[in-house]
């Protein structure tokens, strides 16, 4: 049996062309005159999918992929969800500043894979993408938001087995977290960042660190010099971000839209739990068979 392995940090095709491809409501959200506050925690579960079927998914890829003749088991995208980065600035706190710098801000979850490294080269091989997601013309599944992803070959039966169509699938993960991108565009045109941020540059100028205008100057400025002053910058960063109050006021102004986005999107959510439950049960029993 031909067999060929790529490491957990490898890339199901799909899943950022999905993202990319996907349409967005042109109308803004319009904030809410009663928020719900802490909504936001709710809108962040709402947009990560179930965990329980992503792992069925993992597993009833990698026993088709297994069949088909390559070890491979697909990656798990485990981080939780921050719609605070959605608005630009991703949460930072001073004690993960101070042991990591900015490394918990950078992208999370599946990637493309490098062109030219082990990755790439596997998925560069024709037969591993047939099997994988099927051969051309096979490859790609709508839903009527626009979204597509990948969903021939053992990827589109891992998501039929567990979720029952590919547009289920479409459904409960990447249309779930793009159904808020218009809630959040909204929110990041509201007055209330610009004056969190402007507090936020108020605390920096008393720093060593004052050339920076917002947040995220600041943390591309920590990335680029690497080292101890990556994390100078990033600890002087995360002291000023709760001296002000800075991702606490960006959840109040959030929970302002997502209050009227998380009502508008009612109907739809509850038939993604649906979805989402009877996707969890689909797993359970194939999940049961890596534990025996």
């Amino acid at each position: 049996m031909k067999k060929k392995t790529i490491a957990a940090g490898g890339l199901i095709l799909g899943i950022g062309v999905a993202l990319a491809a996907a349409a967005i409501p042109a109308t803004p959200v319009t904030p809410s005159a009663e928020p719900v506050a802490g909504i936001i925690r709710q809108a962040e579960a709402y947009a990560h999918a179930d965990p329980v079927a992503e792992q069925g998914m993992q597993e009833a890829v990698r026993q088709c992929m297994a069949k088909a003749g390559f070890d491979y088991t697909p990656p798990k995208w485990a981080s939780p969800l921050d719609l605070n980065g959605f608005i630009g600035f991703k949460r930072l706190s001073v004690e993960t500043a101070k042991t990591s710098g900015y490394a918990s801000t950078e992208p999370q979850g599946p990637h493309e894979p490098t062109p030219g490294s082990a990755d790439g080269q596997l998925f560069a091989d024709p037969a591993f993408n047939d099997a994988l997601t099927g051969p051309a013309g096979t490859q790609l599944k709508t839903t009527a938001d626009g979204l597509g992803t990948s969903a021939g070959g053992c990827r589109g039966q891992a998501m039929t087995r567990i979720y029952g169509s590919a547009e289920n699938y479409m459904l409960a993960t990447l249309g779930a977290s793009n159904s808020l991108l218009i809630a959040t565009n909204s929110a990041s045109s509201d007055p209330g960042v610009d004056r969190t941020i402007k507090d936020w540059k108020a605390c920096m100028n008393e720093t060593p660190h004052s050339s920076y205008a917002n947040p995220q100057q600041a943390s591309d400025a920590g990335k680029a010099a690497g080292g101890q002053e990556e994390f100078r910058i990033a600890v002087a960063d995360a002291v000023c971000r709760d001296k002000t109050g800075f991702h606490a006021t960006l959840d109040s102004i959030l929970d302002k839209y997502l209050t009227t986005r998380m009502q508008q999107l009612a109907p739809e959510i509850e038939r993604v739990k649906e979805i989402r439950r009877i996707a969890a049960s689909n797993a359970g029993p194939i999940l049961a068979t890596t534990t025996n």
